[in-house]
């Protein structure tokens, strides 16, 4: 199983808060707002007045020196924005169980570090690195009691996909396990609270090659479910078309996985079209989602992102590339419609459970109803300073005493 534990920290682990001067200048020379009293006034409320506040967090930015976590509150007017300068790119992130005011930001692959960012002050509140030979695949998630973090990261040297266990407190290095493939990327804990999903990409890189793929002809991606306990394999699930690389995914309540997927087109056999998503559902076979080629087509072999809302058991996808976003049933397979938005990437369901919410690199925002389908115009968003990143997250703060 190859389980390495270590009562020594890793080199990298560091803990500190962020200089309130130095924040507030960045973020007003990009002509965004701190989270300051305005946020702390409407999440502190009476207990008689007490209310959930909803979040849209997202990484954000589009050169280095506005890279950052960025959210807002989709019941406020929507055209305020709080960001926190980390100083990388961020990719996924993840909200913290057991303090839910704080948000985990995992840099883009190949990337070293994460930032805990407190969403009530705006601060850092911790910073950790991987490993010296190791980089991160930009996801991370908890576990059932919150105790503990996984990330997905590789080894420079062997190749080989690792789930790195670290305390959720301290971010202190506990041990690790394979992730039984190569370039493992999102994964996410399962129902049952004892297995992690795994979406083994397939795909070398090397920080010194930058995101270059080294093994296009050796590439082998995988659905690999692994015990939390000890990372033992439970089960693996692969797509005929090898060349289909399994990115990113999502999972239902009842444990089924959707999962999306990035074509290697330049190392296929043959030039034909293949379906960007799948699913698998328990004690089945992982089953591509089909749709007319035409349309499969402008996906452009590219999907960025996927959601699914559990009671109307639909999983939308997004390609950036494509500039759609489209809709599959979860048990029949069945395309359900799609939606044309420019570089559209990041994909969450909003808390009300009434919306698929989407984002895009320019700012903007779009509500699609769940059940219909239908976008609602009248419910759009932009904040033009803000320069959404690849994933979307919704999460709530309840009043704090």
């Amino acid at each position: 199983m190859n389980i390495r534990f270590s009562a020594s920290p890793p080199t990298g682990v560091s803990t500190q808060t962020t200089q309130r001067r130095q924040i507030i200048k960045a973020l007003l020379a990009l002509g965004l707002t701190p989270a300051t009293a305005s946020l702390l006034s409407a999440c502190r409320q009476t207990p008689d007045t007490a209310a959930a506040q909803e979040l849209w967090v997202s990484a954000q930015g589009s050169h280095a020196h506005s890279f950052g976590l960025g959210w807002l509150q989709p019941g406020t007017s929507g055209q305020t924005a709080f960001t926190a300068a980390t100083g990388f790119r961020g990719h996924g992130a993840v909200q913290h169980p057991l303090r839910p005011d704080s948000v985990l930001m995992i840099s883009r692959q190949p990337g070293t570090e994460c930032a805990e960012v407190n969403l009530l002050s705006g601060d850092i509140t911790a910073r950790f690195a991987c490993q010296p030979g190791r980089h991160l695949h930009g996801h991370a998630c908890f576990s059932a009691d919150g105790r503990q973090l996984f990330t997905t990261e590789s080894d420079f040297v062997s190749g080989l996909g690792k789930i790195v266990v670290r305390d959720a407190t301290t971010y202190q290095w506990l041990g690790e396990f394979d992730s039984q493939g190569i370039g493992p990327h999102e994964l996410k804990l399962m129902p049952d609270g004892k297995t992690l999903v795994v979406a083994n990409g397939g795909l070398r890189t090397h920080p010194d090659s930058g995101r270059k793929i080294l093994n296009l002809d050796t590439m082998r991606s995988s659905l690999t479910y692994l015990r939390v306990s000890d990372g033992a394999l439970t089960d693996e699930q692969t797509l005929s078309e090898r060349k289909a690389s399994i990115r990113h995914l999502d999972v239902a309540a009842d444990g089924t996985v959707a999962v999306a997927t990035q074509i290697q087109r330049t190392a296929m056999a043959n030039n034909h079209i293949v379906a960007p998503g799948a699913v698998h559902s328990p004690g089945k076979t992982l089953q591509p989602l089909n749709a007319p080629e035409a349309l499969l087509s402008q996906f452009n072999d590219y999907m960025g992102s996927v959601a699914v809302h559990n009671s109307e058991r639909v999983a939308a996808f997004s390609s950036p590339r494509g500039n759609l976003v489209a809709f599959w049933h979860l048990d029949r397979g069945e395309l359900l419609g799609y939606h044309a938005f420019h570089d559209v990437c990041g994909l969450t369901v909003s808390h009300d459970q009434r919306y698929f919410v989407l984002s895009n690199s320019a700012g903007q925002l779009r509500r699609i109803n769940a059940r219909t389908l239908q976008e609602q115009p009248g419910l759009r968003l932009q904040i033009p300073a803000m320069h959404w990143d690849n994933h979307m997250i919704s999460l709530t703060l309840n009043t704090l005493s």
